[in-house]
């Protein structure tokens, strides 16, 4: 990846409801490492549709949350989402609290505005539990450090 090319990578969900957390937890590690200037690692928490604006600033951008899938908790999913045909009717996200806009409302909502970026990759991982707690479960942090190896693949970083 070119140095002249800002990426962002967001942790989603809620630390203190268990598995939820993953995507905040991986941003702590990378944030504990060396990444190139180009690169923002942030937890944007459970923010929704207010992280738009903020995505103007980056060409590719990629999210880490835990995701419903079939398969049994911890595993990973890697899927760069198509964007260029996101249908950008964001009508029904009028209806929806932010917490409720999930990532689909988030990238209409940053195209209908004109800052959706390029690329957008999804790091998912199924939870076991998203259940009140501050603890991942063992699986689920098990994965964190897989996931860190797949965000540094993305980057061309391995």
């Amino acid at each position: 990846m070119s140095a002249g090319k800002r990426v962002l990578v967001a942790g989603v969900g809620n630390r203190l409801m268990g598995d939820d957390g993953f995507g905040p937890r991986v941003v702590d590690l990378l944030s504990s490492m060396s990444l190139p200037d180009y690169v923002d690692a942030r937890d944007i928490g459970t923010a929704g549709i207010t992280v738009a604006t903020d995505l103007e600033d980056y060409e590719k951008v990629i999210f880490l949350d835990s995701v419903e899938l079939e398969g049994p908790p911890g595993r990973l999913s890697k899927s760069i989402l198509e964007v260029r045909g996101l249908d950008e009717d964001i009508s029904q996200l009028a209806r929806m609290t932010l917490h409720e806009v999930g990532l689909e409302g988030l990238l209409k909502f940053a195209k209908s505005i004109g800052v959706l970026p390029g690329e957008v990759t999804l790091i998912g991982c199924i939870p076991r539990s998203l259940k009140p707690s501050l603890e991942l479960s063992e699986e689920v942090e098990a994965a964190t450090h897989a996931a860190v190896d797949l965000v540094l693949e993305a980057l061309g970083l391995e």
